[in-house]
């Protein structure tokens, strides 16, 4: 018997029972993953929140500090106007004292658009502080929910992620290619017995030569129609055991009805 074909079917009994364990837990892990993301993105909405509150309030006290020189200098213009003695230098000041004035008004301007933005983002930022915080909440529920199943679960998975890592390293590397990559695409079946001449994944015919050589459990063979790996069915049974033979219950008074109807 092959023994990498033995433990490869072994590996996918172990996988099929980690498989369970997993659709066991039902949605709660990526329901827990999904709000872990939700709330590290909200995380980030807020930090960048305040870092845009950083950043006005930093440019707004910049625009007053500067409203504060400009209004010195506005003042000081205008009183020069009276000193000047020539027309070319009244129209210097003039022209300084515009400038300013401009630029004051400007500012003026910047800073109360600023405020307003300031105050809508500080709202903002409450509302989604606020909403993290039952966000946190909710997550922290769930996560307990998750870690009181997983605790149910965590000693069996071990022992079982332990065989599969022993498993693992018994089957020859071309036939784990195949099993990796026809797995996820076969619902978790990749390796299947022959069973009364067909495939045991699609029940299509394997040629009576090649099923002949399969008896063995010496070789295997790869389903020209599913993909899957073909094996001889004395490595399912050394696996599995001996298929249990299939009986039926008669009623007896059903058997004795029929009876008498036969005899009439």
């Amino acid at each position: 018997m092959n023994d990498s074909l033995l433990h490869l079917y072994e590996l996918q009994k172990v996988d099929r029972q980690l498989d369970d364990l997993i659709e066991s837990r039902g949605e709660l892990p990526d329901r827990v993953n999904a709000m872990r993301q939700q709330v590290d993105s909200q995380r980030e909405q807020i930090e960048q929140m305040r870092r845009d509150i950083r950043e006005l309030e930093s440019r707004s006290r910049e625009l007053s500090a500067e409203n504060t020189d400009l209004r010195e200098k506005v003042d000081r213009y205008k009183s020069q106007q009276f000193d000047v003695k020539t027309t070319r230098e009244y129209d210097a000041i003039t022209f300084q004292l515009e400038d300013g004035q401009r630029r004051l008004h400007t500012n003026t301007e910047s800073v109360g658009r600023m405020g307003i933005e300031l105050e809508q983002l500080k709202m903002d930022e409450q509302e989604a502080t606020q909403n993290l915080s039952e966000m946190e909440r909710d997550l922290d529920e769930a996560q307990t929910a998750l870690n009181e199943v997983l605790a149910e679960t965590e000693h069996e998975e071990k022992d079982l992620l332990a065989r599969r890592e022993g498993l693992v390293k018994q089957v020859q590397p071309f036939h784990l290619t195949i099993y990796n990559r026809v797995r996820p695409a076969k619902g978790g079946i990749a390796v299947v017995p022959i069973k009364n001449g067909v495939c045991g994944g699609c029940f299509n015919a394997v040629p009576r030569q090649l099923a002949l050589e399969l008896k063995k459990g010496e070789k295997h063979t790869v389903c020209e129609y599913c993909g899957r790996i073909i094996i001889g069915e004395p490595i399912a049974i050394a696996v599995d055991g001996e298929p249990q033979p299939v009986t039926y219950e008669v009623d007896n008074e059903d058997f004795e009805e029929n009876d008498n109807e036969f005899e009439e």
